[in-house]
């Protein structure tokens, strides 16, 4: 059970970080939320599922909120240049 946890945790991690780890901790409350209700959809059924969909979710929130707190992150915001166009979204770093 707890196998199973820290193996759906670390693939999830995995893929948030391939959006990239700056970007993705700026929003950490959504992406807790949504790996932790994908992981009990997923692993819904059996009592030891459900543990293991909880393991994983607490896995990820816990990592997210310590990369969240030691890391610089980017924020996506409308910004003014001076060419056309001149507004433009990009990933501003705080």
């Amino acid at each position: 059970m707890m196998l199973a946890g820290i193996v759906a945790a670390l693939g999830m991690l995995f893929l948030l970080f391939k959006f990239g780890v700056r970007k993705v901790i700026t929003y950490d409350i959504f992406f807790d939320v949504l790996i932790t209700f994908f992981l009990i959809i997923t692993l819904a059924g059996t009592f030891s599922g459900m543990m293991a969909a909880l393991l994983g979710g607490l896995i990820v929130s816990v990592v997210l909120f310590v990369m969240k707190s030691t890391m610089r992150h980017e924020k996506l915001s409308l910004v003014k240049t001076k060419k056309f166009p001149y507004r433009r979204w990009m990933w501003v770093e705080q």
